[in-house]
């Protein structure tokens, strides 16, 4: 009954890093943005939610859509940002512009919200019993957004023209361009659909999550792990990859100790780069 309990638990907590490292992928895949604030926008997200429901009154799913454009509109002033002062200097400037956003909106969440862990505690839709394990619809409702979002964003990628030209770009940027694709507008899409995914993936798990000002570190590794597993540019490789760590998290934390939920991340990436020296190449 337990392993059932931990499985179950780890794949809904491996959906939601599914649809974050979807986000990462794209941003190394296809910006070549190596872009450290990823996990602190998945953080922007859950005190957005936590904003929506605790001060509006509202609840955060219905805020999705506004949800949407906004960071649409945050990405693409991060790409601008990343185009206009990253790029000039290399990729080291690309990491410290990465790295300067990342601590930005730790603090700055701090500030508005202060230190102390928060909830939401006004949404509430119900729960169901599986395999003796109660579990919140929230949850099931992030699970289900996650796996949506996900085969709408393969099925885009695969189909679509601007998909293909997206992912001649993550293929080989000079190439592209002799084709006529405008590259530097596809990196910038790249960064505002990688943001976008990052934002509404902490509005979706904001009702059952416990935040605070550094949460998105911890996304940001989980994020790193999955796209060295899955592979850079692979959003499917990023969605089993993103259910794999979630039930291995859920296994070690249930029969070991909860202390290798944030060791487990750290081990793969370690283990990953000493098998195969090569990965951040693929």
């Amino acid at each position: 009954m337990l392993f059932q309990q931990l499985l179950i638990v780890g794949l809904l907590t491996g959906a939601v890093l599914s649809l974050i490292g979807v986000g990462f992928t794209i941003v190394l895949g296809v910006g070549k943005i190596a872009n450290f604030a990823h996990g602190a926008f998945v953080g922007v997200g859950m005190y957005a939610g936590y904003w929506s429901a605790q001060i509006l009154g509202l609840n955060p799913y219905l805020m999705l859509i506004p949800g949407v454009l906004v960071f649409g509109l945050i990405g693409w002033g991060v790409a601008e940002l990343f185009e206009w002062r990253g790029r000039k200097v290399g990729e080291i400037g690309e990491l410290l512009v990465g790295l300067a956003l990342l601590l930005l909106i730790n603090g700055s969440l701090a500030v508005i919200f202060g230190s102390d862990p928060r909830t939401v505690q006004t949404v509430d839709l119900g729960s169901v019993k599986i395999a003796g394990l109660t579990i919140a619809n929230t949850e099931i409702i992030a699970a289900v957004f996650t796996l949506v979002v996900a085969a709408g964003t393969y099925i885009f990628v695969r189909v679509s023209r601007w998909g293909r030209a997206l992912r001649a770009v993550a293929e080989n940027p000079s190439a592209a361009g002799l084709y006529g694709i405008r590259v530097p507008v596809a990196q910038r899409a790249a960064v505002t659909v990688s943001v976008v995914l990052a934002g509404i993936s902490g509005m979706v798990i904001s009702p059952f999550s416990v935040m605070t000002p550094e949460v998105g570190t911890s996304f940001l590794i989980s994020a790193f792990a999955v796209v060295i597993i899955g592979g850079i540019g692979n959003t499917v490789g990023a969605v089993i990859a993103g259910l794999g760590i979630g039930v291995v998290n859920s296994m070690a934390a249930g029969y070991l100790s909860s202390v290798w939920t944030t060791l487990v991340p750290l081990l793969i990436i370690l283990a990953f780069l000493l098998a195969r020296p090569n990965v951040a190449s693929r």
